[in-house]
């Protein structure tokens, strides 16, 4: 496996031994297995002897980021549908087929048995539960004490991660930080939305201070210190609290590792998986050698026309292909309406998101070696750049210069700059926290960001009803997914949202 990936095949065997205990004995899904003993498969003492044992326990919650080779709709969290739902229900995209749980996300009439949901909730818990047994076995194994606080720090980033994608999809959600091992998960009831956040803060706290800069060799892509601090400017930004975000995001920026790439079309080849621009991402590989450890960008959003492993499951909207000037390097990177084959036949096809597919590196798009980037250094200037425009009331020298690194980046292409998006100046505070929206849109399609935005925004409703004409976006409901209804079905302490 390439050496730049940081989950080793030792790590997803641990997975399955965990996921099996998981699965076979404490799902709520499964009323059969109830009545399975876990002493019969495994014990927690038995197993947590060696610092082996906690690297193993460490990858094994990694690799339910992305693999997850047992989860329900075959893949860990950021595998599919994460991002899938990110776009549908935004202004972003659409359903490109006729699948019932996609095209309800799509116009807003989802309710809480949606499918795609339900994977998210239930990915996010089998990997908060996998952090859970490493926080609470890792620090009784007797080790080098350097090296069990970073594995600490990577679990406790991860655990922190899971929560804030949760707390904000679902607002208050069960606040779980013990492993599952009795069945009291099944009557558990939902924390509230602050005591979660002040968990995701603790957890990424304990993150930043544990973490190093930067890994060399094999660990090259496990979490830094850096994207702690980053996903902290995150969880400020969307509380608002300006000044803190800007801190973090600053933190960030003064760390010296991270940099744009020349051209933004170099940020999506296969070859620049974990390049300085990547300040975390979730790692697939391009090697058929393991089970769903490919990414699957290729499989749901190129085009059908293309005749290869490609399905436009997923499609974008006319409004966010049409937002884009045509000289924007993004435009060409981002989308595609044609493609030309070896024997010269022209496909065309309505706009698809071609981002991701590095066609060098996989001519046949049969599987997805780019990784899903959880946040890039273009986010980190950006989010600096809003929190400063905030903090100060008006764009300060420092924000503008932010938000023109990534508009220039924008201008080039093979090294040639294009007369567009030129530098920013002389905006007052409303100008230029629209100039600032307006680049995340750009800079950051299809990258699990627009749901989050909008809503934080407040603009979802007018958004989307622009978007997607005949579209009408209740606020009221959809400011939340729902708890998954098979969940309340088991655990009748679990409430409900309101709408659903």
């Amino acid at each position: 496996m390439n050496e730049k990936r940081h989950i080793e095949r030792s790590g997803i065997n641990i997975n399955l031994i965990f996921t099996i205990i998981f699965l076979v004995i404490f799902s709520p899904h499964c009323d059969k297995a109830l009545e399975e003993n876990p002493r019969s498969l495994l014990t927690n003492k038995v197993f947590y002897q060696t610092a082996n044992d906690a690297l193993l326990a460490v990858n094994a919650t990694y690799d339910h980021l992305g693999s997850g080779t047992s989860n329900s709709d075959f893949g860990g969290v950021y595998f599919n549908n994460f991002w899938a739902i990110q776009a549908l229900a935004s202004d972003e995209g659409k359903s490109g087929r006729p699948e019932p749980n996609a095209v309800q996300l799509s116009e807003f009439r989802y309710d809480a048995s949606n499918l795609m949901v339900q994977d998210v909730w239930e990915d996010l818990y089998k990997t908060i539960n996998l952090a859970n047994l490493a926080i609470k076995y890792i620090p009784t194994i007797e080790m080098d004490d350097g090296l069990k606080g970073r594995f600490l720090g990577e679990v406790h980033f991860i655990r922190g991660a899971m929560y804030f994608d949760l707390v904000r999809m679902f607002g208050d959600v069960p606040l779980q930080l013990q492993p599952t091992e009795d069945l009291s998960i099944l009557s558990v009831v939902r924390s509230s939305t602050e005591e979660v956040y002040t968990q995701v803060i603790e957890d990424l706290k304990l993150a930043e201070r544990n973490l190093p800069v930067r890994y060399t060799g094999a660990d090259i892509g496990r979490a830094t210190t850096g994207a702690a601090s980053g996903y902290l400017a995150r969880v400020y930004l969307t509380h608002q609290e300006w000044s803190l975000a800007k801190e973090h995001a600053k933190k960030v920026m003064e760390l010296g590792v991270y940099r744009l790439l020349s051209d933004y079309a170099a940020v999506f080849k296969i070859a620049n998986n974990n390049s300085e621009e990547v300040v975390f991402a979730t790692n697939f590989t391009l090697n058929n050698d393991a089970i769903w450890e490919t990414s699957q960008f290729n499989v749901r959003a190129l085009p059908l026309a293309l005749n290869r492993n490609s399905n436009s499951w997923e499609i974008p909207t006319l409004d966010v292909y049409d937002v884009f000037d045509d000289l924007d390097r993004r435009k060409e990177v981002t989308f595609a309406t044609t493609f030309t084959e070896k024997d010269g036949t022209v496909l065309e096809f309505a706009p698809h998101i071609f981002k991701y597919w590095d066609s060098v590196a996989e001519p046949s798009a049969s599987s997805g070696g780019n990784d899903f980037f959880n946040l890039r250094y273009a986010d980190i200037l950006l989010m600096y750049a809003e929190a400063a425009n905030e903090v100060s009331g008006m764009p300060t020298a420092e924000a503008y210069e932010a938000i023109n690194r990534v508009r220039r980046r924008a201008r080039f292409a093979n090294g040639e700059e294009r007369n567009v998006l030129p530098d920013l100046i002389g905006l007052n505070q409303n100008e230029f926290r629209e100039k600032v929206w307006q680049e995340r849109r750009l800079e950051l399609v299809w990258e699990g960001h627009r749901w989050f935005d909008l809503k934080r925004q407040a603009r979802l409703k007018s958004r989307v009803e622009a978007a997607k004409p005949g579209i009408t976006v209740d606020e009221n409901k959809y400011i939340l997914f729902g708890i998954p209804q098979r969940e309340r079905d088991i655990n009748a302490n679990l409430s409900q949202n309101p709408g659903y």
